[in-house]
Parts: structure tokens; sequence; C-alpha cells
């Protein structure tokens, strides 16, 4: 699942592989807005065949958040 992830935050985001881990968040990628993360969440829905939850997606603060609401709905 990590390196999905991964791939799809880096073409959203636009940044490399290598920039991107578990601590990536809005306070150290400077791509990440508010925007890109609704781009970012609809990518992965639709990468994960799946629909979140709104209350899940307002607890998402970096990747490693964004790994644990996935690991619940696939």
């Amino acid at each position: 699942m990590n390196e999905r992830l991964y791939k799809i935050i880096s073409q959203v985001f636009n940044i490399r592989l290598e920039d991107i881990n578990e601590e990536s968040s809005p306070e150290n990628l400077e791509e990440w807005d508010s925007f890109k993360f609704l781009v970012l969440m609809d990518k992965i829905e639709t990468e994960f065949n799946t629909k979140f939850d709104l209350k899940d997606i307002l607890e998402i603060k970096k990747v490693k958040d964004l790994e644990k609401v996935i690991s619940k709905y696939i």
C-alpha cells in the first residue's frame, strides 16, 4: 500500500518519491495545500476503490495518519 500511496502523493503534489515519508505534512511540504489535499483524497479513493468518511478525512494531519485511515477501509 505504501508504494501506491506514495506514488499518488508524488503525482498530486508534484514532488519526488524520496521527499515523502510518514511525517510528511503541510508543515514540511510546501506543495501540500487544502486544494491539493482534496485532489489527493479523490485520487486515493479512486485508486483504492473506496469512499472515506468525512470524520476520518478531518483527522489526517500527515502521511502516517493517511496510511491509518486507508488501512481502515481496505
